[in-house]
């Protein structure tokens, strides 16, 4: 490198390298003319950085570039460094062109010859604006009340939040690389993870209240929504966005549907079965509260979805719980246990009340639309409440249920 007469020469090893250099790349005079060096050399990337020609920038001084927004002390802090003759690191709003302003990281070093003489200021910039945009958008996302979090393809956790970790009980170091399966309460079904990962494996979001266990063991909710992040059309990861659902009284009807509905049929699900049953036995012991409780089995459901589709399974169990809704009282309770499987609960029943109820609603359903479309039947167990073990009441009405479908198949088969 040689300045004579103001002007620059390179040689041809030099050229190469500046012209392909990755960062913006200026060579300036080592001397302040009206208190600026002028600008000598600027390579294409410098060129492409701030929109200038060639011609526009020669001779010029850095001044150029900059407006408003740039600041003043840091500029003061460069015109220290150069009249020392000392290296330069800072970073400042700088101007393109077209009045575009960009964030600029520079470093400048003085060159000297052979003499050790100064001859120039070479200045390495790079544009750090989405570097600043990122740093700004992450200081967001930590000082926002909503919790975030990133978890990739394997569900381990990459990112969280403070309102995250804080809302977990967790700290962040303890999140970053574990699963979100630590945060579960029992809640929900399994039927709710696989619909979650359903959606997301599908590239849909999924939203939906969760029930979550903190680190002390206590259970808080959230309104989260789960978030696939797509690149070239494949998932590299997911993004949960959570809102705080515990002082959200007005949303009590919102969470209860989500937390205690079956989501196909709009039934109680098992968890609210487990909740309403132990209730029930508390009233029987406390408050000789009467209740009958009815299993119900779908005769030759598989079938349906065997030789017609889940779909049109889906379709037939929907059906099912609109059925026993229009013939069941009010005071009853309908549950949705798992596959074709229902249970009732009927409060404070009359005597042979449960086996009038099933054998009507067997009758009714045999002759509905739904067994003639889908061919399928119904079959009941029912058992009266008597203070009995849990467990043992459980397999009594299991067993009457299976001993009326056993009865039906052998008159089938007498009838055949």
């Amino acid at each position: 490198m040689k300045i004579i007469n103001d002007t620059l020469e390179l040689d041809s090893y030099e050229l190469t390298i500046f012209e392909h250099s990755y960062n913006a790349i200026i060579i300036t005079t080592p001397y302040l003319d009206d208190e600026h060096p002028k600008i000598l050399y600027a390579n294409q990337a410098f060129l492409k950085m701030t929109g200038y020609s060639i011609e526009e920038i020669i001779n010029k001084t850095p001044r150029i570039l900059q407006g408003e927004k740039t600041d003043r002390k840091v500029l003061q802090r460069l015109k220290e460094c150069l009249i020392k003759e000392e290296h330069f690191e800072g970073k400042a709003i700088n101007y393109r062109k077209d009045g575009k302003e960009y964030w600029v990281e520079w470093n400048i070093s003085p060159v000297y010859d052979n003499d050790k003489k100064l001859i120039a200021f070479l200045s390495i910039q790079k544009d750090i604006s989405i570097l600043n945009e990122i740093k700004l958008f992450q200081t967001a996302i930590d000082q926002n009340n909503v919790s975030i979090a990133l978890f990739n393809t394997s569900g381990d956790y990459i990112y969280v939040n403070k309102a995250y970790a804080q809302r977990t009980g967790y700290s962040i170091q303890e999140l970053i690389g574990n699963n979100p399966r630590i945060l579960k309460s029992g809640y929900h079904t399994e039927n709710f993870y696989k619909k979650l990962w359903e959606n997301l494996l599908n590239k849909s979001p999924f939203s939906r209240i969760f029930c979550n266990k903190n680190a002390y063991g206590e259970l808080y909710y959230e309104k989260q929504t789960i978030t696939p992040i797509i690149e070239q059309n494949q998932i590299i990861g997911f993004v949960i966005i959570g809102k705080n659902y515990d002082k959200e009284q007005e949303h009590k009807e919102q969470l209860e549907e989500d937390l205690f509905t079956d989501e196909l049929t709009k039934l109680y699900n098992k968890r609210a079965f487990d909740k309403k049953f132990n209730t029930a036995v508390e009233d029987y012991f406390l408050n000789k509260k009467a209740f009958s409780m009815m299993f119900i089995d779908l005769d030759n459901f598989k079938q349906v979805n065997d030789n017609m589709g889940h779909d049109k399974g889906d379709e037939a169990l929907k059906e099912v719980a609109n059925f026993l809704r229009d013939n069941l009282r009010k005071s009853d309770e309908i549950f949705r246990f798992g596959g074709d499987e229902f249970i009732i609960l009927l409060y404070e029943p009359n005597k042979n009340n449960a086996s009038k109820i099933s054998s009507k609603l067997e009758e009714l359903f045999n002759n509905s639309s739904i067994a003639i479309n889908y061919k399928i039947g119904m079959s009941i167990g029912y058992k009266e409440y008597r203070g009995e073990n849990i467990e043992f009441f459980f397999k009594e009405t299991d067993k009457q249920m299976y001993n009326r479908k056993k009865t039906k198949k052998v008159l089938k088969k007498e009838f055949i």
